[in-house]
């Protein structure tokens, strides 16, 4: 992590460490194993900076961004053939739900 000055105001740079970029064979990370890795640096950071830093706050504000975004991708799935099936059937047998 490095500390850049603008003006008055300093600004941290919470890039995730190394092993999330991509490798030179061209795989990119999913979106859970970033979120991972994320959450492995936010922790560490938390470790060595302390709670209330402000370089541990803004490594989990990007734990966050990327939870929101990975709620918000699932929110927009296409639905299924059998979820609009049941959704058209809601007395079929295939539709009910049952509590265990």
């Amino acid at each position: 992590m490095v500390k850049v000055r603008q003006g008055s105001r300093q600004r941290f740079d919470i890039s995730l460490p190394k092993k999330s970029q991509p490798s030179s064979r061209g795989v990119i990370p999913t979106l859970e194993e970033r979120i991972e890795e994320a959450r492995e640096h936010a922790r560490l950071v938390t470790e060595t900076r302390g709670v209330v830093s402000p370089e541990a706050a803004a490594a989990w504000d990007v734990v966050e961004e990327l939870l929101a975004e990975a709620a918000h991708q699932r929110a927009n799935q296409p639905k299924t053939n059998f979820d609009l099936y049941c959704e058209e059937r809601p007395d079929a047998l295939e539709a009910r739900i049952y509590d265990v």
